[in-house]
């Protein structure tokens, strides 16, 4: 019992750093480069600021508060998720921090702006995005590997100890 305690404790709390440490790099990033336009490398990457009303690639422009909604909803059930999840491992807490972190980040805009800002312009994309948009990315890749190479091992092994053979 103590053990399983301790074991929640430091995978949250490695979690609730790394969501943090996403929320703080977005809004300090959006606030840098907000109504700025910055070339970096050409026209390779450019910090153009761009106020999104919509989600990716526009779509439910002016959906505000379904938008708002929706993510709170997805954010309590990833909580929920999380807290009864057993299978916690440095990557899966990295993975779900970024996730969270991102989706906060951009939750924050949508609540005190009604629009989240984007300000990322790289030529080999269509979009411009942001940080917090960058975490969620990185953040589900992070979790399909985790579930796809971590967890598909330990459920293999709890299969074979149940077979009787190691």
């Amino acid at each position: 019992m103590k053990n399983s305690i301790i074991h929640k404790i430091k995978y949250g709390l490695i979690t609730t750093l790394v969501l943090t440490i996403c929320i703080f790099l977005d809004q300090l990033s959006k606030i840098l480069t907000d109504q700025k336009t910055i070339e970096f490398l050409g026209n390779f990457l450019r910090f153009e600021s761009v106020h999104n009303i919509g989600a990716a690639y526009g779509i439910f422009a002016g959906k505000t508060i379904g938008l708002i909604i929706v993510t709170t909803l997805v954010l309590i059930g990833l909580i929920v998720f999380n807290w009864f999840y057993k299978k916690k491992s440095i990557l899966y807490c990295f993975s779900m921090g970024l996730i969270l972190g991102g989706a906060i980040g951009n939750l924050i805009d949508r609540i005190f702006l009604g629009y989240v800002r984007d300000f990322i312009r790289m030529s080999i994309f269509s979009f411009t995005f942001n940080v917090a948009d960058a975490c969620l990315c990185v953040g589900v890749a992070l979790l399909v590997i985790h579930i796809l190479f971590f967890d598909a091992k330990i459920l293999s092994k709890k299969k074979d100890k149940t077979n009787g053979t190691n």
